[in-house]
């Protein structure tokens, strides 16, 4: 029976995902289709890339590289593309006209500049599906009646359709019980604290300055913090006569003292180029080459992940840098397919074929850079992570150190063929939510998905005039009841630092059930929607997303099944654990399926 109306879809969320599913539905819908979007923030950016944000604060992809609406039957360009055509002439008298006269691929935009161009891809796609309407509103709960999906908003609207989308992005989290201690103390006290989430420039207004401030974490969410408390002061760098980064202090910052488990900075994001080309892989992690049975990744995965990404760096090494290599390249690589990895013969091979241990590769000692290390002082220690951070840099953005990109290239390739794996079923749960999702996948960001090298170099300008400080390894933050101060340290460097603040310069990781969105509050509370949960002989293991069903995302109830009418996307939402479904692991194929199962209910 033909319907009589348009098929009515809400998309609740408004940020690149709600944007990616909107695009899909403008590109694949055959008849009427009636869709509200409903978010507090502004439609196509968000929360997360809304305008209304310093344009310090930068994306940490390159323009050529920003494209999450991208297939093959669709026609949307990267945000370089957009910015030297159709963004290029839109800006081209306002605020962001400098920044898109200087955008180059490789260029990291700004949000402001972020938020202009995933604002143009919405309206592209509203404009072009017709009858589009935006709630600036938020979604507080979803009713099913006979006449539909009832979808709550904050202001008492009610919207009744026949699909509900769920695309909120990464969602705040309610505090912890160590944070609600925290936060107890600091009221108590007349201390500051702000919890985890996105660096806000308003919140970051109450840090003092002039004075010790703690900070927990020293990824992504921390150099957005550090910027802000920094440049976003009217502090000034400047290059000086060696070609390197100084800061010049307004002296309205606070002095920062930052650590985290590892007590060193994400890697920066690579600079240099493949010399000798990509290398063919995988060549040691793929299906056919992992044991049968169920798999443990740390024990059976992992030495077959160092392999690849040995291969890929060493073929780098011998093929782009021949003067430093003894052997020629197909004896050594005759060795490393033959010998296991860590076995004493493949660590022969490596000495006598690699002289300078500065060329050689070791993935067993990236998950604790300072594994061993003990410090007699805070000084020696600061020195040190400048150190680090200055080799970093150098190695990421040298030619001469490229092979350090063939090795990456071995690593994002073992990304995929884990997830692989673990759609297939093949993983234990425990290994798979204690190895992979709590282990391996934060290595690979640590590794891959850092700052731009600006950054760094900002960060070690700051650490060189003083303003940055670091903690040290396994830094901790306790609440002194008798000084009535937060004081932080780490078991490996002497010494403590008592401050009157304190930041949680950290994202919440995924966790439904104590999730702050009122909506699915409600859904989990009433058993409408459930943790994903993975259980094999093991036990049963939680991973804090939402769980779908993979094949077209549907929701899951508490029971198992899973809801005709109602999707979910994004970052909280747990897609690839299901035995015998192949994952979508990006976000596009990802958003396609989700329209192609709400247009379904139309037909």
């Amino acid at each position: 029976m033909s319907r009589t109306r348009p098929l009515r879809v809400c998309v609740i969320g408004a940020g690149p995902r709600g944007t990616g599913v909107l695009d899909r539905l403008c590109a694949l819908a055959s008849g009427p289709v009636e869709v509200h979007v409903v978010d507090p923030y502004p439609a196509g950016p968000g929360r997360i890339w809304r305008r209304a944000q310093p344009n310090l604060l930068w994306m940490n992809s390159r323009a050529a590289g920003v494209t999450p609406f991208s297939g093959a039957d669709n026609d949307v360009p990267s945000l370089w593309d957009w910015a030297r055509t159709a963004g290029g002439h839109a800006l081209a008298r306002g605020e962001l006209a400098e920044e898109v006269g200087r955008t180059t691929p490789r260029w990291f935009a700004s949000r402001p500049l972020a938020s202009a161009y995933f604002s143009w891809v919405f309206q592209r796609a509203a404009d072009r599906l017709g009858q589009v309407r935006v709630h600036r509103d938020q979604a507080v709960d979803l009713c099913e009646t006979a006449a539909g999906q009832q979808v709550r908003l904050a202001s008492g609207l009610v919207l009744t359709v026949d699909a509900v989308v769920l695309a909120q992005g990464h969602l705040d989290a309610r505090p912890t019980p160590a944070e609600l201690a925290a936060r107890e103390f600091a009221d108590r006290h007349g201390l500051g604290y702000l919890p985890r989430g996105q660096a806000d420039a308003a919140a970051l207004a109450a840090v003092p300055a002039g004075e010790p401030v703690l900070l927990r974490g020293l990824g992504l969410t921390f150099v957005d913090t550090m910027v802000l408390l920094t440049e976003g002061r009217g502090g000034k760098f400047r290059r000086t006569l060696d070609g390197e980064l100084a800061y010049e202090p307004s002296g309205l910052e606070p002095v920062l003292y930052a650590g985290s488990r590892t007590g060193v900075p994400y890697h920066a994001k690579p600079e240099s180029a493949l010399l000798a080309g990509q290398p063919e892989l995988p060549r040691y992690f793929r299906h056919d080459t992992v044991p049968a049975g169920p798999l443990r990744f740390k024990e059976q995965l992992w030495p077959l992940v160092c392999k690849d990404v040995a291969y890929g760096h060493y073929h780098e090494l011998f093929l782009g840098h021949p003067d430093r290599v003894r052997l020629p390249w197909a004896e050594f690589l005759a060795g490393l397919d033959a010998y296991d990895w860590s076995s004493p013969e493949l660590v022969e091979l490596i000495e006598a074929a690699v002289p300078e241990p500065a060329d050689r590769v070791d993935p067993d000692s990236w998950p604790d850079p300072l594994a061993g290390r003990w410090f007699p002082d805070a000084a020696e220690f600061q020195d040190w992570v400048r150190d680090y951070v200055r080799a970093d840099l150098h190695r990421r953005s040298d030619p001469r150190w490229s092979a350090e990109i063939g090795g990456l290239a071995g690593v994002n390739m073992a990304v995929l063929t884990v997830l692989e794996l673990a759609g297939a079923g093949r993983l234990t749960a425990q290994s798979m939510v204690r190895e992979v999702e709590r282990g391996f996948l934060p290595l690979m960001s640590f590794l891959t998905s850092g700052p731009p090298g600006r950054r760094l170099a900002e960060l070690l300008a700051l650490a060189q005039a003083g303003v940055l400080r670091f903690l040290g390894p396994e830094s901790r933050v306790r609440a002194d009841e008798s000084a009535g101060l937060f004081v932080g340290s780490s078991p490996r460097v002497p010494g403590e630092t008592p401050a009157r603040f304190l930041i949680e310069s950290r994202l919440a990781e995924p966790d439904l059930a104590g999730t702050a969105d009122p909506l699915l509050r409600k859904l989990f509370d009433r058993g409408e929607c459930a943790e994903e949960e993975l259980s094999d002989e093991t036990g049963s293991y939680r991973t804090g997303r939402l769980a779908v069903r993979p094949a077209d995302h549907r929701l899951l109830a508490a029971d198992g099944g899973a809801h005709p009418a109602r999707f979910a996307v994004g970052p909280g939402v747990g897609v690839v654990h299901t035995p015998g479904v192949t994952p979508e692991i990006e976000p596009f194929g990802q958003n396609d399926r989700v329209a192609r199962a709400v247009l379904s209910l139309g037909s």
